[in-house]
């Protein structure tokens, strides 16, 4: 029944509503049926309990809509507005902020505080160093050694990209590891703190990478070692909201 304000008689105006909960717009959001980087986003949105269209293409598709994205590149959001209006924007960091400051109502994902805030983006910068050294790698496997210096027929690209995954495995990442396991040690729960923000999300989607098999050359148990790091995976899997979108 169509609530009724007691003392006017009348339905509650809905200005009264807060602005967020009075008109929410609708979201598409646009990538690959893989979680790389969309994942963040995804997270994001599911745990501030926003509604979006999950819309994954194949690559067959992505050459039709290509050209349509804001600098040919996914993952790609549409946001359209209660009036119509629409907006479309990439970059996957400035979605999952986005969505953090827009929508979360906890004030943890994204906080407020200036010194929380640094804490957070300190976290989210070494979330990005390790990218920067882990993408040759990645990049060389995919058939992209060109952009390396090295000719498009390159009869020792198997082997190199062997050894630069290899050593990825044995030096970088338990550099970034041990970087993560001190935050963790003291922090005694997220890595910025109490709460879990977007930083703590954005490094879930991509230590998730490592530990699924999928990458030629990185152990699926490369993680172990990193007890602290492992745990907190396993805290962050607990996150009911977390847990169910991995049907845990």
């Amino acid at each position: 029944q169509e609530q009724v304000d007691h003392v006017s008689g009348q339905p509650p105006p809905t200005a009264s509503l807060p602005p967020q909960l009075a008109a929410m717009p609708t979201i598409k959001l646009t990538y690959f049926n893989i979680e790389a980087a969309a994942e963040k986003v995804r997270l994001a949105l599911i745990m501030t309990g926003t509604p979006f269209e999950d819309n994954r293409i194949d690559f067959e598709a992505w050459k039709a809509l290509k050209p349509t994205t804001p600098f040919g590149q996914l993952p790609m959001m549409e946001v359209t507005e209660d009036d119509g209006s629409k907006k479309t924007f990439a970059q996957s960091v400035a979605m999952m902020r986005w969505v953090a400051r827009k929508f979360d109502k906890t004030g943890h994902l994204y906080p407020a505080d200036a010194d929380a805030g640094l804490e957070m983006e300190e976290v989210l910068g070494l979330s990005d160093d390790m990218a920067r050294e882990w993408t040759p790698a990645l990049y060389m496997g995919m058939g992209r050694h060109t952009k390396f210096g090295h000719p498009e027929e390159f009869p020792e690209k198997d082997a190199t990209v062997k050894m630069m995954r290899e050593k990825f495995v044995t030096d970088e990442l338990p550099r970034f590891m041990g970087f993560l396991s001190a935050k963790l040690e003291k922090t005694g729960a997220y890595l910025c703190g109490p709460n879990p923000t977007i930083a703590d999300l954005q490094i879930l989607a991509q230590l998730r990478y490592y530990t699924k098999g999928v990458a030629d050359h990185v152990p699926k148990d490369c993680l172990e070692p990193f007890t602290a790091v492992t745990g907190w995976m396993a805290k962050m899997y607990e996150i009911p909201e977390i847990k169910k979108w991995y049907g845990l």
